[in-house]
């Protein structure tokens, strides 16, 4: 799997923290879930964002693997925060197109 981190006015701190939170609990997820050698074609984009004015922090999420593109974006006042509920949302998609790609 490819993974892109592109940041917008984080921290560093944050930056190594959302990175290494990653990398260790949230990744066997995604190998759980795509199936077939998709894990090692797939390409995963994370985009983090902080709003000054708002104070909060907008993660968007993106897979493509196998003809299909799987994207989700949701704001929260911790970065991780917003991180887990964008990475659920995107989870509970790749289940669907799994279950579809299986019924066939």
């Amino acid at each position: 799997m490819t993974i892109r981190f592109h940041f917008e006015d984080i921290k560093e701190s944050d930056k190594q923290a959302l990175e290494r939170y990653f990398n260790e609990k949230k990744i066997g997820r995604l190998k759980k879930l795509l199936l077939h050698g998709n894990f090692e074609l797939a390409k995963f984009n994370i985009s983090a964002k902080y709003h000054k004015r708002h104070d909060i922090f907008i993660v968007g999420l993106g897979l493509n693997f196998a003809k299909n593109d799987l994207r989700s974006q949701e704001e929260g006042h911790a970065l991780l925060e917003a991180f887990d509920l964008a990475l659920d949302c995107l989870i509970s998609q790749l289940r669907k197109s799994e279950s579809k790609l299986h019924d066939k």
